[in-house]
Order: structure tokens, then sequence, then C-alpha cells
């Protein structure tokens, strides 16, 4: 039991340094989570549907798209039109962060 605290404690240690190296420890529980949920969506594509990541999201609208424009101001994402239908945007995670 001991051996499993301590390495929860180690990772969990390395978890905050690496979110401090990358500046994620400015962000909220919730703009944390909803960048998580981007980059869960993104895999190996480069562009995802903003809809897609919306529908799954558990946070209310507001709040969603409140914590996007944060990340989108503190250059985390990027978000663009869809040249087709601009009732679409779509969602880029800046390369830093891939």
């Amino acid at each position: 039991m001991k051996e499993t605290k301590q390495s929860l404690s180690e990772l969990w240690a390395l978890l905050r340094y690496k979110e401090k190296n990358l500046g994620l420890d400015e962000l909220s529980l919730t703009e944390r989570d909803i960048f998580q949920e981007i980059l869960h969506f993104q895999g190996k594509d480069t562009h995802i549907s903003l809809g897609k990541i919306l529908n799954s999201s558990p946070h209310p609208r507001a709040t969603f798209f409140r914590s996007l424009k944060k990340l989108r101001t503190n250059n985390f994402i990027e978000v663009t039109k869809c040249s087709q239908d601009s009732r679409k945007s779509f969602v880029t995670v800046l390369p830093k962060y891939r």
C-alpha cells in the first residue's frame, strides 16, 4: 500500500510539473477538462468538429463557449469556419500541445 501511495504521489507531482511547463496551470479545471476533450477527439485529425466536442461535453453550453474563448485567447487552440458551410466550425490544437 505504501508503494501505491508513493507512486501516486510521484505521478501527481509529474503531472503538475508538466502542466506548469505547458502553461495549463493557469486554466480552470473546466477549461482543462474541455481542452482534454479536444485532445481526445483530435486523434490523427488536425481539425475537429466543434459540434462533436460540444455534444460530448457535460458542461453547460455557455460554460463551454466561455472556456473555449479562453483557450483561444491563450493560444491553446484555433477555431476556423468551414469553407463550404459557414455554420460549421473546426477546432485545431496548436502544434505546441499536440
